[in-house]
């Protein structure tokens, strides 16, 4: 029986995991901005003293390249003359810290509970079993400025889980994909959008 509270513990726990540490996008844009004369990019590489890539130069140049690589695989020129847009990125690393809880409880004896009747306190014995876990989440963010107005139109964040000071190579290189599609997604709608409020 209590091999069976042990393994039913650890399944519970692992279920919760991909709520917690699965990979996250979204992104915002100017519903009515042409997207479509945007075609040749270059990158900001001014950065104020506070940003933690000013220092950490080898993962802003790891950003910087999964970026270039998208893009230039989805049809944009990186230029170094005159480009369409300029594309700005970010890195934020930050202390999660989740509370889980099964909802029930197995009787004395096993788990931290938190209910009747000892509520408003931590105890052992019957009631839910509730746990807490602490990672570390990662977030790179995109920004594309149109370099005619230097407005910006459309950001794109990735939150994920990192593993020690930064954003590993992979997870770059799987950040910088899901930002480029989204834009190329959110691209699509802005043109479609456009194309319907012409034909009024």
């Amino acid at each position: 029986m209590k091999a069976f509270k042990t393994f039913l513990t650890v399944l519970l726990f692992s279920a919760a995991l991909p709520v917690a540490f699965g990979a996250s996008t979204k992104s915002d844009y100017q519903k009515d901005f042409d997207f479509s004369g945007l075609h040749t990019f270059s990158f900001k590489t001014e950065r104020d003293s506070r940003d933690r890539l000013a220092t950490n130069t080898i993962e802003a140049q790891r950003i910087q390249n999964a970026l270039s690589v998208q893009l230039q695989q989805n049809g944009f020129t990186q230029s170094s003359g005159n480009p369409d847009f300029i594309v700005a990125y970010y890195s934020r690393v930050k202390e999660k810290t989740e509370i889980n809880s099964t909802g029930f409880g197995y009787g004395p004896g096993w788990g931290w509970g938190y209910g009747v009747p000892y509520h408003a306190r931590w105890r052992w014995g019957r009631g839910p079993d509730i746990w807490t876990y602490t990672y570390t989440q990662g977030c790179v963010m995109a920004d594309i400025i149109d370099t005619k107005t230097q407005d910006l139109v459309w950001r794109g964040v990735v939150k994920d889980t990192v593993d020690g000071i930064g954003q590993s190579e992979k997870q770059v290189n799987s950040a910088a994909k899901d930002l480029v599609q989204r834009f190329l997604k959110d691209r699509r709608s802005a043109e479609k959008q456009r194309a319907k409020n012409q034909a009024k």
